[in-house]
């Protein structure tokens, strides 16, 4: 959402929005003039397609459909940021508004004392008045430089107001998505990532695999050691297992001590092979406590694998890898288990 255009372009833009805003009858907030300014300025692809198609579709655009457009194609379908972002753009847009009508107003008195200006001029103007009228045309035109200079430095204060916005919104939908512990994606961010990634799986006819990983006796490592201690250990686990993905790989964090990797593109040897590349790489840890260099012994994780059954759903899809791990942990724990 950073407006970084012209001066004549950003008028196009606000009247063309104005238009349709009106046209189907919609509130004039910030809410509808960002909508239809991205959509005519042609920044936002996925918006202005969407639009397209529902107009096709519907021939109408309320005000319910305004805001399903906002929440999903300029807060990513974030219900929650739209109070942060509403009261942020009002006070923005409250202030671009004003300019706008200013800047408009003092270009509609200058033309109109142009226009008069114009029709004094006649075949028997003496030069006094040719000169006096001059005069008045020098002082429209720094009329107009300096309306025009105030509007590009409002522009600009709206710029990075919005780009300041932008990064509020871009850490709230972080911390939104981010496990504080480990850093990784948290269960939402693995729910939305595995929506996309059943879709592809769907579409494409490629493979897809899940891995759900648990570290063995973490509540003992608790007991024993302390909480402190217990996180570390969960950073350690967070820290290897990244190591051991790559490319379109995602890993989350969806429990306490429970981890998943979802495997788009991966068959299922590909998947098993690296569950028990991941449960070698933490079987091999020496983990001590930091403050005593004691050791924590040894420290075990068990894993299920499954793969993507075509149009399943991602409860079914889910259930088989956890019960493949159940299968890892009632088997004797720190093995891996297909299913």
């Amino acid at each position: 959402m950073l407006y970084s255009d012209s001066i004549e372009d950003s008028r196009l833009y606000f009247r063309l929005a104005l238009e349709e805003i009106g046209k189907f009858g919609l509130p004039i907030d910030p809410l509808n003039y960002c909508i239809w300014y991205e959509y005519f300025s042609e920044r936002n692809s996925a918006l202005k397609k969407s639009i397209d198609d529902h107009l096709k579709r519907d021939g109408t655009f309320t005000s319910d459909v305004s805001r399903q457009h906002f929440n999903q194609f300029i807060l990513n379908g974030n219900e929650s940021l739209n109070e942060l972002v509403q009261s942020e753009l009002k006070k923005v847009f409250s202030n671009l508004f004003h300019s706008i009508e200013t800047t408009h107003q003092t270009f509609a008195e200058s033309g109109n004392n142009l226009d008069a200006m114009s029709q004094a001029l006649d075949a028997s103007i003496t030069e006094p008045k040719i000169n006096a009228i001059v005069e008045q045309i020098k002082k429209e035109i720094k009329k107009l430089e300096s309306s025009s200079g105030n509007f590009q430095e409002d522009m600009q204060h709206a710029n990075r107001e919005i780009e300041s916005l932008k990064e509020k919104v871009a850490r709230y939908k972080n911390e939104a998505t981010k496990d504080p512990l480990t850093k990784l994606d948290n269960r939402r961010s693995f729910d939305e990532k595995l929506r996309t990634a059943l879709e592809e799986a769907n579409n494409e006819k490629n493979p897809l695999c899940l891995i759900i990983a648990d570290v063995d006796h973490f509540k003992k490592v608790n007991d024993t050691h302390g909480h402190l201690v217990g996180d570390n250990v969960l950073r350690v686990v967070a820290a290897t297992m990244r190591e051991s993905i790559k490319g379109k790989d995602m890993l989350a964090r969806i429990g306490g001590e429970e981890f998943a990797v979802l495997l788009p593109d991966t068959p299922y040897e590909g998947a098993m092979k690296l569950a028990e590349d991941i449960r070698v790489s933490f079987e091999k840890l020496d983990l001590k406590k930091k403050s005593t260099g004691e050791s924590l012994g040894r420290i075990t994780m068990s894993l299920g694998v499954t793969t993507y059954r075509p149009s399943e759903d991602a409860e079914s899809f889910i259930h088989r890898a956890d019960q493949a791990l159940y299968q890892s942990k009632e088997s004797g724990r720190n093995r891996v288990t297909g299913g």
